[in-house]
């Protein structure tokens, strides 16, 4: 420690000495010198940035001042800071509870390093809303901080910085080793477009990677996460398995693709385009380059990465898996947004299933969305979450088109434009809804739900050719839910030879995972002239979604079950009750008066809006 060190240190010391010895420093500090701290706390760098906390904290402090401190509660600073509305109620919208922990942390920080030397410090105490004033003692001799659970997520710097490393071709065919070189080449282009992101260049990656330890590279090169992975072929399709580390080395996240290799150049471009759209980053600050991602941010990146992936998947186990994974993201990293708006996500997909009431979903993804845009008001995921409510919940086509646009301009996400096709789809609006199925297979183009939403929208608006051109090829890696919807366009619109094959390689047990597709293999069988399974399994108890069964009835010729299903299923606002207006296997009940009844049920449940 230099003498100028030792000095300051002596000049502190003698002060603080000075201060304890006067009576006054036992009273609080008037309001004049709080009032300069807290000029101090907006002109910090701690608070730079960070307007709306810091217009908190003044509320906080001014009404304290005022004495008006008794009346802070959190309905008055939603309404007064974050204009919630008269309508705000705490008990529905947390924002308030997640930005005063924000605050809290932030103070914490803020004396604990750049206002050690302040006189006055602002607190605000847990459990309350009213600030404390005091005056501070100095801080001890700095030390070395360690990771723990309250270190910030993000730190002022400039994006994230990522190394892609080369891809090994495990096969060393030569083929697959060009693959794997073109492969990196592409995700270091992809990912260069990221905004928020900056990719060390190739000859500096290979350079550092030749000469020293993964951990040494990055601390030499600035790096965040570091991206590797390798090929292998397995019969005639290729594996690639990509990997993310963390800059000491150690993997937070990895995926795997399985794809035939007909064309390894559009293949190359394919798993660029999908990597990029998981790994873009969602923080508004991130993507406008005012922040840099911390340990704690990368682990909570890699914890939302998981839960997209079984989100992806779109089945009961997985969503329920996802949804863990987005609640541990948000017990972990409150101030994290995307683990809020990965919950709202799983809710709005667990009421399409059929696993929740839409009222319970409802509230729920609400909350989880409304925090994700309290924490984060430019996040592209959380207007993306509210747009889905709008559009599944509410059959709000004004507000969920407004929604969807609002996210889309943004910034590019998959899910937004793949769930505002299949609204599009609801509303008979096929060329603007094919021309979102587009935008969001080019930005995601290797995806689950990708495969689902096309599957089942273009059956149910009768595009039967399309979807047979689309997927008839390769039913290898489909999803069951995809699978079973190009079966019944089979059916529908083809020679059934597909959906012999669907059937074939399905079973009870394969259909039992899946509860609202646990009728599928019977359905496709009576709908091929067998009914017999189909008509077991309507005696009995059924678990799964009332237009499940509705549409399993019609397919046996049980038209009186199938129309009181239909009932149950508008009476439940089951999602699938969309689309009854337009769904082929209950063509023979139109036009009866109990149909037409039921159709103005319809119309009545999902509003004046739709």
């Amino acid at each position: 420690m230099t003498g100028l060190s030792y000095a300051r240190r002596g000049r502190v010391h003698r002060s603080f000495c000075l201060r304890r010895s006067d009576p006054l420093m036992t009273q609080t500090p008037p309001a004049a010198s709080i009032r300069a701290a807290l000029d101090r706390l907006k002109a910090s760098q701690a608070f730079s940035g960070s307007d709306r906390l810091y217009a908190f904290l003044a509320f906080i402090v001014e009404e304290t001042l005022a004495d008006r401190g008794a009346s802070l509660k959190e309905a008055v600073i939603g309404n007064e800071v974050y204009s919630r509305g008269l309508a705000y109620d705490p008990r529905i919208d947390s924002a308030v509870r997640v930005e005063a922990r924000r605050l809290r942390r932030k103070l914490e920080d803020y004396y604990l390093g750049e206002g050690s030397g302040e006189e006055v410090r602002i607190d605000m105490p847990t459990g309350r809303y009213i600030p404390a004033f005091r005056w501070q003692s100095p801080a001890p001799p700095p030390q070395a901080t360690q990771v723990n659970g309250s270190e910030e997520l993000f730190a002022e710097g400039s994006g994230a910085a990522i190394a892609v490393l080369p891809f090994r071709a495990l096969s060393q065919d030569p083929v697959d080793e060009s693959f794997a070189d073109g492969l990196t080449d592409e995700l270091i282009y992809a990912l260069s477009r990221a905004e928020g992101m900056h990719v060390a260049s190739r000859g500096a990656t290979l350079h550092a990677a030749g000469q020293k330890s993964l951990a040494d590279m990055a601390a030499e090169l600035g790096i965040d996460a570091l991206i590797q992975g390798t090929v292998r072929r397995v019969g005639a399709r290729l594996r690639v398995t990509i990997e993310v580390s963390n800059a000491n080395g150690f993997v937070i996240w990895s995926d795997r693709f399985d794809t035939p290799d007909d064309d390894l150049a559009e293949l190359e471009d394919k798993i660029a385009a999908t990597m990029l759209n998981r790994l873009r980053l969602d923080s508004s600050r991130m993507r406008a380059n005012e922040i840099r991602p911390g340990p704690q941010a990368l682990a909570a990146f890699a914890g939302i990465m998981r839960g997209r992936m079984f989100l992806d998947q779109q089945t009961p186990d997985s969503l329920h898996r996802a949804a863990a994974m987005f609640e541990q993201v948000a017990k972990t990293a409150p101030d994290y947004a995307r683990g809020f708006s990965g919950i709202a996500d799983c809710n709005c997909d667990m009421y399409r299933l059929g696993l929740i009431g839409r009222d319970e979903a409802g509230r729920r993804a609400r909350e989880a969305a409304a925090q994700a845009i309290a924490l984060d008001p430019s996040s592209i995921e959380a207007h993306a979450s509210l747009a889905t409510v709008a559009a599944w919940l509410d059959f709000d086509k004004v507000q969920a088109e407004a929604a969807f646009t609002a996210s889309i301009r943004l910034g590019e996400n998959a899910r937004a434009q793949r769930i505002f096709g299949a609204f599009l789809t609801i509303l008979e609006r096929h060329g603007e809804a094919e021309r979102m199925f587009r935008q969001a297979r080019s930005i995601e183009p290797i995806s689950s739900q990708q495969d689902i939403t096309e599957a089942v929208c273009h059956f149910e608006s009768r595009r039967f050719a399309a979807l047979l051109d689309r997927f008839g090829a390769n039913l290898h890696g489909l999803p069951l839910e995809a699978a079973f919807h190009l079966a019944l366009a089979d059916i529908f619109g083809g020679t059934g030879r597909l959906a012999a094959e669907v059937a074939r390689t399905w079973n009870e047990a394969t259909a039992a995972a899946f509860p609202t597709l646990a009728l599928a293999l019977a359905e496709l069988e009576a709908l091929q002239g067998q009914p017999q399974r189909a008509e077991r399994l309507l005696a009995g108890r059924l678990s799964a979604s009332r237009f499940a069964i509705a549409t399993l009835a019609a397919a046996a010729g049980d038209d009186g079950r199938s129309l009181a299903e239909l009932e149950a299923s508008i009476a439940a606002r089951e999602l699938a009750r969309a689309w009854i207006r337009m769904d082929v296997r209950l063509d023979r009940l139109r036009n009866t008066p109990r149909f037409d009844r039921l159709t103005t049920l319809h119309l009545e449940s999902i509003g004046a809006n739709s």
